[in-house]
């Protein structure tokens, strides 16, 4: 199932990165459908999931250096992005500079959570090998344990009006499928590809079955607000299947074709940054378009997450104490 470029889990990275993108296009809708502007539940989790998967396989392939050391690598990768676009709204659309929007990912929930799963992801699996009856087992466990607490969680907080994985409760409830990612990565070589027709047909039913627990429990009380908690279990199942439908032959031949193949690419290579500036390039302006509104919305999003990820660099390799090397800086 794997590759050494992990073509997988790239093809994940631009399915979450379309989702994202498309939950926040309220406005571009606005004269079709504001409904239509959805998917983030499941572009969230997906990058979770990449993110549980690429921790373990990180914890396996590298000697640990302490956590300290670990987490500033991590850091690294998201904490100067946010800071350089700050800076630029600052400058270009006035918004002001605090402390939190500098430091500390105001604005950016889906950053504060993950960099608080970081944390917990490292306490709980690198001790990974001497409980529980070994890696494995103990990942299994941790599993059932993450679920619990969401569970625990979507009954201890307040009654929702909309979505509760549009409030407080994404914070927790995406955990469990980082915990997944990285079991999926220890697990690897178990994980059978049999049939594309039968995984495609999994991905497809628990993508809709999550939809319709919601319709059914949403701005209701009572058990058919509670039923809203078992949306959990489809959400998992569709990005579990999805990881397995990406997995066949056909996602690497996508990757490698000329155009598409490029295309998808620079989005998954663009994930973070495209997440960090869309909020900035939502409009409604060429609504008249519709639906080219949305691809030409979506290309000046990308536009400004390749610049951004250009400047980051520039950023970091100025503070580096190599000599600058170009060709990387602007590489995606």
């Amino acid at each position: 199932m794997q590759d050494s470029r992990l073509y997988s889990l790239d093809f994940l990275k631009f399915v979450a990165a379309l989702m994202i993108t498309n939950s926040h296009f309220q406005p571009l809708y606005e004269d079709v459908s504001p409904s239509l502007a959805t998917f983030g539940v499941h572009g969230n989790a997906l990058f979770f999931f990449v993110s549980g998967f690429l921790l373990m396989m990180g914890f396996e392939k590298k000697k640990s250096h302490g956590f300290l050391n670990w987490y500033k690598g991590r850091m690294r990768r998201l904490w100067p992005a946010v800071f350089i676009w700050m800076v630029v709204s600052a400058a270009v659309w006035k918004q002001t500079l605090t402390i939190g929007n500098l430091l500390l990912f105001d604005g950016y929930w889906f950053l504060q959570a993950i960099a608080v799963a970081y944390i917990v992801f490292y306490a709980l699996t690198r001790p990974i090998k001497l409980f529980w009856g070994g890696k494995i087992r103990q990942m299994q466990c941790l599993f059932v344990l993450s679920l619990t607490v969401s569970v625990v969680y979507f009954f201890m907080m307040p009654i929702a009006s909309g979505s509760p994985f549009h409030t407080s409760f994404h914070y927790v409830c995406h955990f469990s499928v980082m915990v997944m990612g990285g079991l999926c990565y220890s697990l690897r070589d178990k994980i059978k590809c049999m049939s594309i027709t039968r995984d495609m047909l999994w991905m497809i039913v628990s993508f809709i079955a999550y939809f319709v627990i919601l319709k059914i429990g949403k701005g209701t009380m009572g058990i058919r607000y509670d039923i809203q908690i078992t949306a959990l279990i489809p959400l998992h199942i569709f990005v579990y299947y999805l990881y397995k439908v990406a997995s066949y032959s056909w996602c690497k031949k996508a990757f490698c074709s000329m155009i598409v193949g490029k295309i998808m690419s620079w989005i998954a290579a663009l994930t973070l940054e495209i997440y960090i500036v869309q909020f900035s390039f939502v409009t409604n302006q060429f609504n008249s378009l519709f639906p080219l509104n949305l691809l030409l919305v979506f290309a000046i999003i990308v536009l400004a997450a390749y610049l951004l990820k250009v400047m980051t660099s520039l950023f970091l390799a100025v503070l580096s104490k190599e000599d600058l090397e170009w060709k990387e800086i602007v590489r995606l």
